[in-house]
């Protein structure tokens, strides 16, 4: 029995640090290239979600095309978000007036959100949620399976991009040195932009995947955030093989001591982790080192 409920918790811990990982390579990306935070990062989650929800609810749509839709308006969020407000404040020369602006933003868009939807929670339910499979007496429904599935192909299309593509040497190029990046031709200011897109087109997918999993309200996403940016710390910052094995290590940590401790001390747990890899190793699971980052 002891070996079911490890296995079974196992499969929930993975499912759960799918989607924290989703969420967080968004700031990884923005603070590798841009050495910035995002604190809208989470209203973007959510509107990913209510961008799904109301796709699958009230267009008739079918859950795996709202995750197509949630992407899509993360990524025209993101577009936006930089041509209207991080674009123009770059070029003030400080950094600290777009960490300001996001907090601006996630303000405003949070007011937004609880003007439109109101602050009764909505009920994402999906189909796939009541399709259950059984295997060695563990079981998981097709939700998480879909989870997993869209989570994994993400994160291996995104490292290959990162890895082995023009557009994706081009990022870790501005990230390593932005000056000497544009001596040698490359346009930095579209980069940044495929940066915020990327970035913001994660959190969307992010949000219509937790949108099942959690009670949606204009404020869900910061439920997440604060587990991403931990997770983000421990992992190294800037760097997304780090924050893909710390979205797992924490996922697993939360759904262990749920089971074999206190659903009421994962939070504590996890934070106690954060405390002790600062003590301890304040560079995270993998040294933050400019030319590796992104």
């Amino acid at each position: 029995m002891t070996a079911t409920i490890v296995a079974q918790q196992a499969i929930n811990g993975i499912v759960l640090g799918s989607l924290y990982v989703l969420v967080a390579l968004g700031l990884t990306l923005i603070y590798g290239v841009l050495v910035q935070i995002n604190f809208a990062h989470a209203d973007f989650v959510t509107l990913g979600a209510f961008s799904a929800y109301f796709f699958m609810h009230h267009a008739g749509g079918s859950y795996l095309a709202s995750i197509g839709v949630a992407l899509a308006v993360g990524a025209v969020l993101g577009w936006l978000i930089n041509v209207s407000i991080f674009a123009p404040l770059r070029h003030k020369g400080s950094e600290l007036l777009p960490l300001i602006a996001t907090i601006g933003v996630s303000v405003m868009l949070q007011n937004a959100m609880l003007a439109w939807f109101g602050p009764v929670p909505y009920a994402f339910e999906t189909p796939y949620s009541q399709q259950v499979f059984r295997i060695a007496g563990t079981f998981f429904t097709l939700q998480s399976a879909i989870i997993i599935v869209v989570s994994t192909i993400t994160i291996a299309l995104l490292y290959g991009f990162m890895k082995f593509t023009f557009l994706g040497k081009a990022l870790r190029a501005v990230s390593q040195d932005r000056e000497t990046a544009g001596l040698m031709g490359i346009n930095q200011n579209q980069l940044i932009m495929l940066t915020f897109v990327l970035s913001s087109t994660l959190a969307g997918m992010g949000g219509a995947m937790l949108g099942p999993v959690l009670v949606l309200t204009p404020f869900a996403g910061a439920s997440v955030i604060v587990k991403a940016f931990a997770i983000v710390i421990i992992g190294g910052f800037g760097n997304v093989e780090g924050t893909i094995i710390a979205g797992l290590v924490v996922g697993l940590i939360e759904s262990y001591t749920t089971q074999f401790v206190n659903p009421g001390l994962t939070d504590i747990v996890v934070f106690t982790l954060l405390l002790l890899m600062l003590a301890l190793r304040p560079t995270g699971l993998i040294a933050e080192k400019r030319e590796e980052n992104v």
